[in-house]
């Protein structure tokens, strides 16, 4: 086990900018010409090789995956490709634990060019390249390791392990677990009903990915119900009452009595969080010397974590199949708790889907139940892989978002970031307090599992 000390369905946009293919090239300006030829073989004098392409693809995964597309499908995508970085680093030198690449060796494989071949052609493989020149990173990239039998080797390592996660997951039921299907609405207070505009009188009540949780295949995890949150509160509990409260106050579109702090946290971590996250995870990365084995195995811990911790959470949110604030605050004076003041007009403070050309097409809600919360759960998922890799919980790290340009936050622990990530989906309105702390400890609780069962050091529990 690693011991060393050493982030939304609406708004599909992502600026990210271009990693520089400069920082892909070895400085090798000061290496004896032994040095050269190890760096060329595929090893190190010291058994150390620079990051530098698995950070510049797992860049380039980022802008491919930019794209319309649900939240689960890019944390799918994301976890293959960096699985298949992963598992062509270990086939050269067997650090920790392949995935799907079982019983390869190719240890004279140059690194760098099994990274790039690997994912690229995972990318390919999944045809999620859109209209991206990955032909032409891939090209570039190549172009800056000697050429000779060790690149050969490094692209042919790289071609096998994408074939080898993309044959894995070839069978996970993700063409099922991925559509957009009408389902019938609750009626009992509590029960899900749809969002505006779904609720509106002839239109279809999609309930989206409602599948995801029931048939897809798991990564790591044993099930998708194996880390199942205890059910919500009771609509008349006063549990439920304070939670009811705080978010109708909160997370209003109008009248809210939010802080200037708590406006700005709900907008910068609105993106979606496999963006949001990976971007964390780089932040830290670069302030850290780490190898090319160390960095592709923490993105793929994270990725996994995070993929499994959405496939669990979906299952859950149908299991219990609870109302959205949105709902719940509009219906509430007929929910059968005396307490509750409802609104009939009540919005989230946040559109998740604006739709500039029809406002009254809007989608406010992310149109899945509320409970638990998918977004608190990757950040669960991520924070934890982050503190178990590292070691520790304190970090200094400043964080920008593309949902709120200009603004820097910093954050000192990881378990701040993650609170900070859960929070904020009761600041715009869209979760119940219990929906979002459930939903975070569910990630970090999946993750703990993901961290333990995969990717492991060689030779731990061997």
């Amino acid at each position: 086990m690693e011991t060393t000390k050493l982030l939304h369905f609406g708004s599909m946009t992502l600026l990210i900018a271009t990693f520089s293919l400069s920082s892909c090239k070895k400085e090798v300006a000061n290496e004896s010409v032994t040095d050269q030829k190890a760096n060329i073989s595929g090893t190190t004098l010291h058994g150390f090789a620079e990051n530098d392409m698995v950070m510049y693809w797992n860049e380039k995964a980022s802008i491919v995956l930019n794209s319309p597309g649900s939240p689960p499908s890019k944390s799918r995508y994301f976890a293959i490709i960096e699985i298949a970085v992963h598992d062509a680093l270990n086939s050269i030198k067997p650090k920790f634990e392949t995935y799907a690449l079982k019983n390869s060796r190719e240890k004279k494989a140059n690194p760098d060019a099994a990274v790039a071949s690997a994912a690229y052609w995972t990318i390919k493989g999944m045809n999620v390249q859109g209209s991206q020149p990955v032909d032409d990173w891939y090209t570039e990239s190549l172009a800056t390791i000697p050429d000779g039998e060790n690149k050969e080797l490094g692209i042919a390592l790289g071609k096998k392990s994408a074939d080898a996660i993309i044959a894995n997951r070839a069978t996970d039921n993700f063409s099922i677990a991925n559509q957009q299907l009408p389902f019938a609405d609750g009626v009992a207070p509590g029960e899900y009903r749809s969002t505006l505009p779904f609720s509106n009188d002839g239109m279809l009540k999609i309930k989206a990915l409602r599948e995801w949780g029931t048939v897809m295949a798991p990564f790591v995890t044993e099930s998708n119900s194996q880390f199942r949150p205890a059910a919500p509160y009771a609509v008349n509990s006063p549990e439920y009452l304070a939670d009811y409260n705080e978010v109708k106050a909160k997370g209003a579109r109008v009248g809210h009595n939010r802080t200037a702090d708590e406006d700005e946290d709900g907008r910068f971590w609105v993106e979606i969080s496999a963006f949001g996250w990976n971007r964390f995870a780089r932040n830290i990365i670069a302030s850290k010397k780490m190898d090319a084995w160390r960095t592709a195995r923490l993105f793929a811990l994270m990725h996994t974590a995070m993929v499994d911790g959405v496939s669990g959470c979906f299952e859950a949110k149908y299991h219990y199949f609870y109302w959205r604030p949105e709902t719940a605050i509009r219906l509430g004076e007929n929910d059968g708790n005396a307490n509750t003041l409802g609104d009939a007009t009540w919005l989230p403070s946040y559109v998740e889907s604006p739709n500039t050309s029809n406002p009254a097409m809007n989608v406010n809600t992310p149109p899945i139940p509320d409970y638990p919360s998918a977004h608190a759960t990757f950040g669960g998922a991520a924070s934890e892989i982050l503190r178990l890799f590292f070691g520790t919980d304190k970090i200094s790290i400043d964080q920008t978002s593309p949902t709120t340009p200009g603004i820097t936050r910093h954050y000192s622990t990881l378990s701040q970031a993650a609170k900070e990530n859960s929070l904020s989906r009761i600041y715009v309105g869209f979760h119940f307090r219990n929906a979002v702390v459930k939903g975070q400890t569910m990630g970090q609780d999946i993750a703990n599992y993901v961290f333990t069962h995969s990717f492991k050091e060689k030779g731990e529990d061997d």
